[in-house]
């Protein structure tokens, strides 16, 4: 028998305003008699971490998987759409009005003082809007705050637009023959389109690898936690309809994706997984091909799922169209494991939204 210890530290939905040093390693040990896949580890103790530790000697199984999770068939197989460009714009705005308006509130604080010493002021005067006398800085500021809000209004009528355009006309899914590879090594395969619309331009393909979030009710149950009761550091309380048990770690609730519509199963926007990496694109003909691409940055072990670690690989095609934004082929792949260990410390962390996934 084999003592397997995995350890996670995943980082939850927009995870830079946490430390995660000072958040809880979540554990969980069993035992296989017989070829277990090598150890590997991500990050470090310091960061956020995904670790497989061994005790003890062991004979290497390179082609071992695990059981596919729904969250793979529910949100990142079949066809994909991009959110809105100005849904990102609107957030980065929102950022710079926070800014302004504090520094006008400091600045009507601060006015009677630049008065009593001689100081010009400008602006705290009142303009008279029907009925009513305003500040006059009010009616610069309060249009900045409004501005966002109607920016992501308006992004979501057009993605709902889209949506609904997409899955009028939706294309037949693509032949995708994947040749056996392993970590590291670089992709090949054949990819065609039975069918090409009008509307497209140009294809590109790309892979990327990453940590998919872990089953929540696992954390929870790892952690000694009551389901119901007050979770751990890192998480939120779960709102009812945004998640499903076994599915993720229910931290996104409904800020990860835009507005989208709820008769398809996990939607039609892809997520970017919190931990991962990307290759480099590469073109090929618009009807398809064969292809090799470079394996992305960084050591990785091959394809994995379990109830807390989920090692997940996956084929883009990328297809350009005249409007609407770029069409999403999203494809699993299944990767041997090396026989060695894995071990990356620098790992790319995103905040886990769709609108701020370039790739």
């Amino acid at each position: 028998m084999v003592k397997i210890t995995h350890r996670v530290r995943y980082p939850p939905f927009d995870p830079s305003n946490l430390t995660p040093r000072k958040l809880p390693v979540v554990e969980n040990q069993f035992e296989i008699d017989g070829p277990v896949i090598p150890p590997f580890r991500l990050g470090n103790e310091n960061t956020w971490l995904v670790e497989r530790v061994i005790d003890g000697d062991y004979e290497v199984d390179t082609e071992y998987h695990g059981e596919t999770p729904q969250i793979i068939e529910k949100q990142r197989t079949g066809w994909y759409l991009l959110p809105h460009p100005i849904h990102a714009k609107a957030r980065n705005f929102i950022n710079y009005v926070v800014v302004i308006l504090l520094f006008c509130l400091f600045y009507l604080f601060t006015t009677p003082i630049q008065s009593s010493i001689g100081l010009p002021t400008f602006g705290t005067g009142k303009i008279r809007l029907g009925l009513l006398d305003y500040p006059i800085l009010a009616v610069i500021v309060v249009p900045l705050m409004i501005t966002p809000i109607v920016l992501r209004v308006a992004a979501n009528l057009g993605d709902l637009r889209r949506q609904k355009a997409f899955l009028a006309n939706a294309p037949p899914n693509p032949n995708v023959t994947i040749m056996k590879t392993r970590s590291g090594d670089n992709l090949k395969g054949k990819i065609e389109f039975p069918k090409l619309l009008d509307e497209w331009t140009a294809l590109k393909l790309y892979c990327r690898v990453g940590i998919l979030p872990p089953a929540r009710h696992k954390v929870f149950q790892a952690l000694g936690k009551d389901p119901n009761g007050q979770p751990p550091p890192g998480l939120t309380t779960p709102l009812p309809h945004h998640w499903e048990k076994g599915l993720d770690d229910g931290t996104g609730m409904g800020e990860d994706a835009p507005m989208q519509r709820h008769d398809v199963p996990g939607g039609v926007f892809l997520r970017p997984m919190r931990i991962m990496s990307s290759s480099k694109s590469v073109s090929i003909d618009l009807g398809g091909g064969e292809f090799e691409i470079e394996t992305p940055d960084g050591d990785w072990p091959g394809t994995l799922y379990g109830d807390l670690v989920r090692v997940h690989w996956e084929l883009i095609a990328s297809i350009e169209r005249k409007k609407g934004g770029d069409l999403l082929w999203v494809e699993p792949l299944t990767i041997e494991h090396n026989k060695e260990a894995t071990i990356t410390d620098k790992i790319f962390i995103s905040d886990g939204r769709t609108e701020n996934d370039t790739r």
